[in-house]
């Protein structure tokens, strides 16, 4: 087993890149960084700035875009080049599939360019240079109409031009603004493909296309934070690059840097907790009758703050609360800032009444709320959390999952389909489990029982206090984080709610 990662380790690497060497070691490969990025390190770290400008959270991010670009290369080559990690088909099929825009990756049919670099100077002549705003929730925004009967390589222009689908060999800066925003915003429509998939193996297909397109950008900001003369053509984000002395050439400033960093943090953050999230069993049964726990007015009353600060994290792109909070570091103390700065004439959303809560299909967000108030203990969790826990007073990371990450496969991406099918190894025997206990479990409360009754247990876990649980909020998803296991569930909230209780249930017998 590789040794666990620390500070050193991170240190050691950028003195390696620095001196223009490979960064990637027997234990620093791409599963145990990038599982130490996203869970070892602490995105809200405080820098002290008379030593450096960034954490360890930035620090890691960026020993991962070297480790990244060496992973999709052969020893014999040159770090210097990008490598092309997503093509021309795995675009069609997030467009196809998704239903989403990616700026930048068409090219006009009717002249082909001599090169894709030549493609996308034109692409950024036309687009006038302009900059990227988050202008309105994804939800209120317009999508390009498809036509089944032009070829799926070709996608029609506003002016009647006939485009083709291609995937550049290099962006500008701001190209990858535009991409990275684009990601972003529309990453609603890619979890609702996820999801609507079919099987796991057919869901982890498109996250696996997803992971490439995120993890092709990550490699492009990769190439430019490395760079230290960037080329006056690439730098047409002048926002985020800035004459360096002694030389005074182009570089990618402080401020910048974070920004993208924040942003693939979360983003990543998503692509593993989708990854590595176990599904917990499903009631199909009516949900107002089902579950041991019963949701009552005064519950959806008590808990319209909670659904008012849930649907503030719910309505905001990912990645931009924490970007906001190193953007503008020492002022942040509330959601709403990022919000607005957003949004301007963002409104909140309107209270949802009981019968709202109850219908079956009735959304976690209108949900969660109401359950928070009726189980405090499980505490909310955002995009940003660190997951620690403390261990004989030292703060210990929570590496989500551990046992279902496997060795890299330059050829396959981050999600390899091969590593897919293996569940979590103690999944089946756990769920058969859980599943009859739960429908002992709930047939009592069906028959009408009393759980004041029975149900002891559940009041003594209501007043058992513990931080061993969060519901954690990320791109718009729920997921039922166990730090002591180091697991995320997903589901229904009401559904995590009942395999939590159930797992209580277990403990206290």
């Amino acid at each position: 087993m590789a040794k666990s990662l620390n500070f050193p380790d991170i240190r050691d690497a950028l003195a390696r890149i620095s001196r223009g060497e490979r960064a990637t070691t027997q234990s620093l490969n791409v599963p145990s960084l990038l599982q130490f990025w996203l869970w070892g390190s602490d995105a809200n770290e405080l820098c002290d700035r008379s030593k450096c400008d960034f954490h360890l959270m930035h620090l890691s991010g960026m020993v991962c875009t070297r480790v990244f670009s060496e992973a999709y290369h052969t020893v014999s080559d040159r770090i210097q080049v990008v490598p092309s990690i997503i093509d021309d088909e795995d675009v069609i099929e997030l467009t196809d599939r998704c239903d989403i825009f990616l700026p930048h990756f068409y090219g006009d049919n009717s002249k082909q360019p001599t090169s894709s670099l030549v493609a996308e100077k034109c692409l950024v002549a036309n687009n006038n240079g302009s900059k990227s705003q988050l202008n309105k929730p994804i939800d209120n925004q317009t999508k390009s109409d498809q036509n089944e009967s032009i070829p799926i390589n070709t996608r029609p222009r506003t002016g009647g031009t006939t485009v083709v689908i291609k995937v550049p060999g290099s962006v500008t800066l701001q190209q990858l603004r535009d991409l990275v925003h684009a990601v972003q915003t529309q990453w609603p429509l890619l979890q609702k493909a996820i999801e609507s998939s079919g099987t796991r193996e057919q869901q982890l297909e498109v996250l696996q296309v997803v992971d490439r397109l995120v993890t092709q950008l990550f490699v492009w900001f990769g190439y430019y934070l490395f760079e230290s003369n960037i080329q006056e053509w690439q730098a047409d984000d002048k926002e985020f690059v800035d004459s360096v002395p002694p030389t005074h050439a182009l570089a990618l400033t402080e401020m910048g840097i974070k920004f993208y960093l924040n942003i693939f943090f979360v983003l990543f953050r998503l692509l593993f907790i989708q990854r590595h999230a176990i599904a917990v069993p499903v009631r199909s049964t009516n949900a107002s009758t089902c579950y041991p726990f019963s949701i009552e007015t005064f519950h959806v009353e008590a808990g319209v703050d909670d659904f008012h600060l849930l649907g503030m994290y719910f309505d905001i792109p990912a990645g931009c609360l924490l970007e906001y909070k190193h953007s503008y570091s020492g002022y942040y103390n509330n959601v709403s800032q990022c919000v607005y700065r957003h949004f301007p004439s963002y409104k909140r959303r309107i209270p949802v009444q009981l019968s709202d809560v109850l219908c079956d299909d009735a959304p976690d967000l209108s949900v969660l709320p109401s359950l928070k108030q009726i189980y405090p203990e499980i505490e909310f969790a955002f995009e940003d959390h660190h997951f620690f826990r403390d261990v004989a007073g030292v703060r210990v990371a929570v590496l989500l999952s551990p046992s279902k990450l496997h060795s890299h496969d330059p050829n396959q991406g981050h999600l390899n389909p091969a590593h897919t099918k293996q569940s979590h190894p103690n999944l089946a025997a756990t769920s058969k489990r859980v599943s009859e206990k739960l429908q002992a479990h709930l047939t009592i409360c069906n028959d009408g029982v009393s759980c004041s009754g029975d149900n002891t247990v559940v009041e003594g876990a209501r007043s058992m206090k513990t931080t061993d649980w969060f519901w954690f909020a990320i791109g718009a998803n729920i997921y039922l984080i166990n730090t002591k296991d180091g697991v995320a569930s997903s589901g229904s909230c009401r559904d995590l709610l009942t395999f939590y209780l159930s797992l209580l249930h277990e403990k206290l017998r």
